[in-house]
C-alpha cells in the first residue's frame, strides 16, 4: 500500500469537483484531483453545455471560475461570439453551449496551471476515517491501491460516495421519486433551419416561455418570441418539444408504437420520451446537435442495476433515431454522431447537511447570511406515480436564491465537504441546485473553504463565513 500526504483531496472531476480542485490549489493548498475516467467535465461535458448563468430576469447569478472557463474556452473559438443564450424556453434564463473537446483541454490547463495533482483513471474505494474526521480516502489504479491523506476532503462524486463510506448520515430517494438519468447522444446531419422554419410556423410544438413571470408580469406571448427573437437553431438553444406525440406523430402510426392518447401515460412504446424531448445546439454547427432525450429508471448506487442502464440507453437512443428520422422536421438524413462514455444520473443520494436547501428557499428567494452561490433553474421532479413525467416548480418573479455554505457541510462528520448534486437539499430543492452552472459555483465556494480550512488549521464546518464570503467575492463570484 502507498500512502501521499495532500492538503486538500478532491474526488470526483466532474461538474463540481474540477472547478473545486482548481480553486484550492490556487489558494495555495497542495491538492489532487480523483477521477475515474481519463477526463474532465461531467455532465456539462455531456451536453455540451452549461446551464444557467442567468435568471429569467437576465440577471447573471454565476461568475467567479465558472466564467473564466467559458471565457477560456470562448477564447479558443469554443463558444457562440455572445457565449450566454437567452432561454426562450423560460426553463433557466440562460444556456451556454461550448466545445466540449475545448472544454476538455481548458479544463486540463486550468488545473494544472493552479497545480493540481491529477489523478485520472483511478477509482475510490474507501474512506479513511478517525475520531469521526474523514484523513484521506483509498483509491485503484493500475498502479495498485493508495491511501491520499489529507486534511480536508472534498466529495464532488455526486453519489456522495465519500461520505457515505466514511459513515456520514444522508438521505436516498427510491428511483421511482427520484429525477431519472440519461444517455446523452449527438446527430449529425440535421437540417437546423428546416427545424426551425415549422417550428417558427407552429411555436406550440415547443415549449415556450414556460416560467409564469414571462407570460403572466412580462407579458411575452411565445409567438411573438419566436417571430421576432428567433432566427436560427442558436436562438433557441435549450428547446424542449411540447409533446411528442400530439405535435409529431400522426395518429395513422399510433398502432405501431402502441399509443392510445395524447397524455404522457399514453404514449406506449414512445412513453421513455415523456420526461423531455430536448434539442441542444453544439458552437458554429448548425447540422449536429445534442439530444437530452433518453429517459431511465434505476438506483444509480447499484453496480448491477447501472450495468443494465447502460445498455437500456442505448436500446432507447435506437429508438429515439427512428422517431427522429421519421417525425421530426430537419432530422429525416441524421445519423449518429456520439453517445456519451456513460448514462448521466441526476439523483441519487444527497447528504444530511448543517442546513437543508428547501423547496420554499427555492421558491422564495431565500437569502442566508453564508450564501456562497445562487441558483434560478426551476425546481425539476418526476410527477409522483409517473416516472416518465416531470414537472418544473419556478423561482418567484423569475428571480433567484442562495445556496448556503452549510447545504456543503456534513452535520455529524468532520475534514469533508461536499459539492454538486449530494449536497445537502431536499428532493425538490436538489432538482434546481443540481444544474451546471451552480454545481461549478459551489464547487468554487467549496474548493476555497477546503482552503481556508487548511490555512486557519480547523474543520471546515468552522471556516470564517465572512471571509470566504469576501475571498469569493474577490475571485468575481457572486454570493
Amino acid at each position: 500500500m502507498r500512502s501521499q500526504n495532500y492538503d486538500v483531496v478532491v474526488v470526483g472531476g466532474g461538474t463540481a469537483g474540477a472547478v473545486a480542485a482548481v480553486a484550492a490549489a490556487r489558494l495555495g493548498a497542495r491538492t489532487c484531483l480523483v477521477e475515474a475516467s481519463g477526463h474532465l467535465g461531467g455532465t456539462c461535458l455531456a451536453l455540451a453545455n452549461i446551464t444557467p448563468f442567468h435568471n429569467n430576469r437576465g440577471e447573471q447569478v454565476v461568475r467567479g471560475l465558472p466564467q473564466e472557463l467559458v471565457d477560456r474556452i470562448a477564447a479558443r473559438g469554443g463558444t457562440r461570439e455572445k457565449p450566454h443564450r437567452p432561454n426562450p424556453t423560460g426553463v433557466g434564463g440562460s444556456c451556454t453551449p461550448v466545445d466540449p473537446d475545448l472544454m476538455k483541454i481548458e479544463l486540463f490547463e486550468m488545473a494544472e496551471q493552479a497545480g493540481v495533482d491529477l489523478w485520472l483513471h483511478s477509482a475510490f474505494t474507501g474512506a479513511l476515517v478517525e475520531n469521526n474526521r474523514v484523513i484521506g480516502v483509498r483509491v485503484h489504479n493500475k498502479s495498485g491501491y493508495h491511501d491520499l491523506r489529507t486534511q480536508v476532503a472534498i466529495d464532488a462524486t455526486g453519489d456522495a460516495d465519500v461520505a457515505v463510506h466514511a459513515g456520514a448520515e444522508y438521505v436516498q430517494d427510491v428511483p421511482e421519486a427520484a429525477l431519472n438519468a440519461t444517455l446523452v447522444f449527438r446527430v449529425a446531419g440535421v437540417d437546423t433551419d428546416a427545424f426551425i422554419d415549422d417550428s417558427r410556423r407552429e411555436p406550440h410544438k415547443l415549449m415556450l416561455l414556460a416560467d409564469p413571470y414571462l407570460r403572466e408580469v412580462r407579458g411575452l406571448d411565445p409567438a411573438r418570441v419566436m417571430r421576432e427573437q428567433v432566427r436560427d437553431i442558436f436562438d433557441c438553444p435549450y428547446i424542449y418539444l411540447a409533446n411528442l406525440v400530439r405535435d409529431y406523430v400522426p395518429r395513422k402510426d399510433w398502432a405501431e408504437w402502441e399509443i392510445t392518447g395524447e397524455d404522457r401515460s399514453a404514449w406506449g412504446r414512445l412513453k421513455v420520451f415523456g420526461s423531455r424531448f430536448s434539442i441542444i445546439p453544439v458552437p458554429h454547427r448548425h447540422d449536429i446537435v445534442t439530444l437530452n432525450a433518453t429517459s431511465i429508471t434505476f438506483d444509480a448506487t447499484n453496480g448491477a442495476a447501472m450495468s443494465r442502464a447502460e445498455v437500456e440507453g442505448q436500446r432507447q437512443v435506437r429508438l429515439a433515431l427512428d422517431v427522429l428520422r421519421r417525425y421530426i422536421p430537419g432530422f429525416r438524413e441524421c445519423y449518429l454522431h456520439t453517445t456519451t462514455p456513460s448514462v448521466s444520473v441526476r439523483a441519487s443520494r444527497r447528504v444530511t447537511g448543517e442546513y437543508e436547501l428547501t423547496r420554499a428557499d427555492v421558491e422564495s428567494q431565500t437569502r442566508f447570511p453564508d450564501g456562497i452561490a445562487r441558483g434560478a433553474y426551476p425546481m425539476s421532479v418526476q410527477v409522483p406515480g409517473q416516472p416518465n413525467v416531470r414537472q418544473h416548480l419556478f423561482v418567484r418573479d423569475g428571480g433567484d436564491y442562495d445556496i448556503p455554505y452549510r447545504s456543503l457541510v456534513p452535520r455529524t462528520l468532520d475534514g469533508l465537504l461536499v459539492a454538486g448534486r449530494c449536497l445537502s437539499a431536499t428532493r425538490e430543492a436538489v432538482g434546481s441546485a443540481r444544474m451546471g452552472a451552480q454545481c461549478m459555483a459551489y464547487g468554487h465556494a467549496a474548493g476555497v473553504a477546503a482552503a481556508l480550512a487548511v490555512q486557519a488549521a480547523v474543520p471546515p464546518r468552522a471556516v470564517d463565513v465572512a471571509k470566504l464570503r469576501s475571498t469569493l467575492r474577490e475571485q468575481h463570484a457572486i454570493v
